[in-house]
């Protein structure tokens, strides 16, 4: 068979082996849906980029994203990782100094993903890579946020009394809780909540508070989506985009002239982390969030063998 190049790619972060890893194939032209799901099972991380020739002319490529057990509408960290590796291997241009490089993403189920790359990148990496996040939805969450609490390990006592808990347009939850420490004590039974999510067809739980240990976030988050082979997502970038039009909305980040640009982190508790850079535009009813942060390549190489077609 002709070799298939694969990545692994630490994103959110500029430091090898931290941020949250995804894996990339980046000609993934010609696959059926269950050989990219085994190859996405083998790498195990928690999403996996196929990268395929767009249908849309006015695309520049196309991009599908899978976990390990099923695929996603939409992921944000691997499509760093995607875009990453487009740029690294040259099939993209690079931006020149002080420009941008604009790319349109066509996608199975959310259209066309703008997304800009600037070569300004932070310390230690070449350029950032800015996603246009679809419209961050928000609307009350009506589920027993006591059984929701208890289902990641916390209590009622440690939520947040000023920040409603929401539901996203990815269909998680999205609460608070009051401090750093509360969010770090969180020990999710993570069979109870496949089973809860299962049952009210969520993608997953997103913790965060607004106090969190460093001054230079706006927030500290972990999310669980144990339903969708992902107990602990370390840096989930699609999350961000919600959690943006949240803190301003509810004040936690302040606006000017309708906009705010800030920085927020995520972590495992003990584990991997990543920071997401933020920045969120207001004009009336209308929200627009953009998340950007950067890559690091941590492995190349090639798929050795092909999955059965069925």
């Amino acid at each position: 068979m002709s070799s298939r190049q694969i990545f692994l790619v630490d994103a959110f972060t500029a430091q090898a082996f931290s941020g949250n890893s995804a894996g990339v194939v980046v000609d993934a032209n010609g696959l059926t849906d269950p050989q990219m799901q085994a190859i996405a099972r083998e790498v195990n991380s928690a999403e996996t980029t196929f990268i395929t020739r767009p249908t849309d002319p006015t695309a520049t490529v196309n991009f599908r994203w899978f976990t390990p057990n099923r695929e996603v509408e939409f992921c944000g960290h691997a499509t760093l990782a995607g875009v990453h590796t487009l740029l690294e291997t040259e099939r993209l241009v690079r931006p020149a100094p002080q420009r941008d490089t604009a790319l349109r993403i066509e996608t199975r189920h959310r259209g066309i993903v703008q997304i800009r790359v600037e070569s300004r990148g932070v310390a230690g990496a070449a350029w950032s890579i800015w996603i246009d996040m679809p419209t961050p939805t928000l609307k009350p969450c009506h589920l027993p946020m006591a059984e929701v609490v208890g289902l990641t390990g916390g209590d009622v006592s440690a939520l947040d009394p000023d920040l409603p808990a929401m539901m996203t347009i990815d269909n998680y939850i999205l609460f608070a809780v009051r401090d750093f420490q509360s969010l770090m004590d969180l020990r999710p039974n993570f069979s109870a909540l496949t089973d809860f999510s299962l049952s009210h067809r969520l993608r997953g739980v997103f913790v965060t508070t607004r106090r969190p240990l460093s001054r230079a976030v706006a927030a500290h988050s972990r999310f669980f989506a144990p339903a969708y082979g992902v107990p602990e997502d370390p840096v989930t970038g699609s999350a961000h985009g919600p959690l943006g039009r949240y803190l301003v909305e509810f004040g936690v980040v302040p606006a000017v002239a309708g906009r705010a640009e800030f920085s927020c982190m995520q972590s495992q508790a003990g584990g991997r982390a990543g920071i997401v850079s933020v920045r969120v535009q207001q004009d009336g009813k209308n929200w627009r969030v953009e998340v950007g942060g950067s890559c690091v390549t941590t492995i190349r190489g090639e798929l050795a063998a092909l999955p059965d077609q069925r």
